[in-house]
């Protein structure tokens, strides 16, 4: 895998927004059941503005004529709504793929397939390992954890309102009644993870998101342009990708000098830089341990990246160096009350980051 993310500090947030618009792209649902798709590049109080494409001009809608925004990185946006953010709430991201049903309901599950009119799922962590084929004609709409999704001939007004309420349903509750036949029995996995394999690479995929995340909200942090209340709530969405805030990062100073930082203190430091501009590039992003139980029962692996640091002044480039970072990926146990049964799920965090190696 190979991610690099080549930031002008002057055109930070243009190409943050513009870069993205021939990928997955955010789509607005309008009360007279038309769509606009596009990048969101502003919320205000009354309005939401989308540029349909990198070279057309942006257009405002009143968001009292739109019932639903779908972004791109997975999150919605049900309306009306307070929410002046540019990427969701974060609240409404999730790591699991969604079935909304036709009881209104939300199933958190593994989408295996879902070309066909049957669904293949499997549900996360079920120690069983089942499938389960569902007719999508028992199902309003699918929304994919990447943020992907297919509305089953329901309309925007029945999906915002099914969002807006939340209502969660265990998973086996709902999937039960649609396990499939095993055709042959699954050889088991390893044993390394007490987890079924498509839970793990649900899992392993959040990481690295995870991870290209972060690079993103570093080179936004870094941006002297950026203002300084956006700043701040950049540094507090870097630090929830981590396990906490006494997660510990390793830099090295331009005399070669090695330091360690609580990941809020590095985030923070990073705003105060010397230079007029900086560019991060991340590259080689992959996984270079299996994931491993603690003595804390939780799961760890690690995860290596190669950035790239150059530091300007008056657009000449005054510092630069490489460096071989391990970021160490932490697997968590939670307990979510769905319907009054406790489930206990997955969820992925980053921990300490460390230099392996590292040349000027």
């Amino acid at each position: 895998m190979n991610i690099k993310i080549p930031i002008s500090i002057a055109f930070l947030f243009a190409c943050a927004v513009i870069q993205q618009l021939h990928a997955q792209e955010d789509v607005m649902y309008l009360k007279n059941n038309s769509k606009k798709i596009g990048k969101v590049v502003s919320i205000s109080q009354d309005k939401v503005e989308i540029q349909p494409s990198v070279d057309a001009k942006s257009e405002k809608i009143l968001k009292s004529d739109l019932e639903l925004i779908m972004f791109e990185n997975g999150s919605f946006l049900t309306l009306p709504s307070e929410y002046k953010g540019l990427e969701g709430p974060i609240e409404n991201r999730h790591s699991e793929d969604w079935i909304l049903t036709k009881d209104e309901r939300i199933v958190e599950c593994v989408i295996e397939n879902a070309e066909s009119e049957i669904l293949k799922v499997s549900a996360m962590g079920d120690s069983g390992k089942k499938d389960f084929s569902i007719p999508k004609s028992e199902v309003q709409a699918i929304l994919f954890a990447n943020g992907k999704k297919q509305f089953l001939g329901s309309s925007p007004t029945m999906i915002s309102g099914i969002l807006r309420k939340k209502q969660m349903q265990a998973p086996l509750e709902f999937l039960g009644k649609y396990q499939a036949k095993k055709e042959e029995p699954k050889k088991p996995f390893d044993g390394r993870l007490a987890l079924d394999r498509a839970s793990q690479e649900q899992l392993q995929k959040k990481g690295l998101q995870k991870v290209d995340d972060l690079g993103k909200y570093l080179n936004l942090i870094a941006n002297k342009s950026t203002e300084a209340a956006v700043a701040s709530k950049v540094v507090d969405q870097a630090v929830a990708l981590f396990l906490s805030d006494s997660s510990i990062v390793e830099t090295k100073r331009p005399n070669g000098e090695r330091k360690q930082e609580f990941i809020r203190n590095y985030l923070t430091k990073l705003r105060l830089l010397k230079y007029s501009k900086v560019v991060i590039e991340w590259s080689d992003i992959s996984y270079v341990s299996n994931l491993r139980k603690g003595p804390d029962g939780n799961y760890y692996g690690v995860i290596s990246i190669q950035q790239k640091f150059t530091g300007f002044i008056d657009n000449k480039p005054v510092f630069a160096d490489v460096t071989t970072k391990n970021i160490e990926i932490v697997l968590k146990t939670y307990k979510k009350e769905v319907d009054g049964e406790s489930l206990e799920l997955w969820d992925v965090f980053l921990n300490n980051i460390g230099i392996s190696e590292s040349k000027s």
